[in-house]
């Protein structure tokens, strides 16, 4: 994005000759956040080029473009593009999945939108939600049956459990259900988290952090996290408790989980106790990545819980719901 950007935005001449779909006069971009911009292609004078002229302004803003930003445009069907930003430093631009079409007067958005913004998660497989005032506001819940299945597993890690009859942490399994993995998407949650820390440092966000890039023993099987030593050696109390995680902008909002550390050998501070129900609520898979950040720190004298913020990035953006299970597959 260099010169006069802000204002349109010349579609590459190689491009347009390579390209053999014939482009209506208005076309749709579709934003990070999955949110639509209508957008005019004008001619430059030259019968090969065309470019964003009308509503692009409105893109660029709305999206929070830069000076030196790229910008991928991937074509999908009947003139729409998707389209992907990233800054300066190659880092995809979080900002953008947040963004709204201020123009727009419906603010009926996907569920995928939504997770992505939040970083939370909802056990449903696809679910619209759509303005109050909308006459065709509707709610589908394909993963409805999935979840109340899983609804006893939820009650026992809620209450703690261990009573006959149910199955004690050690011999549950979570099955993912999510595609298989494309080359690059591994990295792509701890790249996402690596550049949301070095906005917190920008922003001068002075809370402790962590991050942890899920294994399958936090999210599959065993269901432990271990806290860097040295970190947890700083920050957390040396005693059993229970820290409170939120996870900002989630429907549920926290979730109290089991703290303790490792005796013998190796001492370690594990995240353990009802860690399975935060994982299966968040749907949280092999390669996502965690930030963990302290925003208040805990005391044992006064009782006070540490509480967390836990930031939440995906390797893939469309979430499949979790299966449990008594066997490992």
């Amino acid at each position: 994005m260099l010169g006069d950007f802000k204002h349109q935005l010349k579609i590459p001449r190689k491009f347009m000759e390579c390209f053999k779909v014939k482009l209506l006069p208005w076309c749709t971009l579709i934003g990070p956040s999955k949110n639509k911009w209508k957008i005019r292609l004008s001619s430059t004078g030259d019968e090969t080029s065309l470019k964003f002229s009308d509503g692009w302004e409105q893109f660029v803003s709305d999206n929070g473009v830069e000076e030196a930003d790229s910008l991928v445009f991937r074509f999908v069907k009947d003139s729409s593009f998707e389209v992907t930003v990233f800054d300066m430093s190659g880092c995809e631009r979080e900002g953008c999945h947040f963004s709204i079409n201020s123009n727009s007067s419906s603010r009926r958005t996907s569920c995928r939108s939504t997770l992505h913004i939040s970083h939370g998660s909802v056990a449903k497989e696809e679910v619209e939600i759509c303005d109050s005032s909308s006459e065709d506001c509707s709610l589908w819940d394909e993963g409805e049956e999935e979840t109340k299945d899983v609804s006893h597993v939820m009650e026992e890690e809620r209450e703690g459990s261990s009573s006959e009859g149910k199955l004690p942490q050690s011999q549950k399994y979570f099955i993912s259900n999510r595609r298989d993995l494309k080359p690059g998407e591994k990295k792509r949650a701890s790249k996402m988290a690596e550049c949301y820390r070095r906005s917190m440092k920008d922003n001068k966000r002075v809370f402790p952090v962590f991050q942890i890039t899920m294994l399958p023993t936090h999210v599959y099987r065993g269901f432990n996290l271990t806290i860097p030593k040295n970190w947890a050696k700083k920050h957390m109390i040396k005693e059993p408790h229970e820290v409170e995680l939120h996870v900002p902008g989630s429907i549920k909002g926290s979730w109290r989980v089991g703290c303790r550390w490792t005796k013998g050998g190796s001492i370690q501070c594990q995240l353990r106790s009802k860690w399975p129900l935060f994982v299966l609520e968040n749907n949280l898979e092999e390669h996502d990545t965690c930030v963990f950040e302290l925003i208040q720190k805990g005391k044992l004298d006064n009782v006070r819980t540490p509480i967390f913020n836990v930031h939440i990035f995906r390797t893939f953006d469309h979430i499949v719901p979790l299966t449990v299970s008594t066997h490992m597959v």
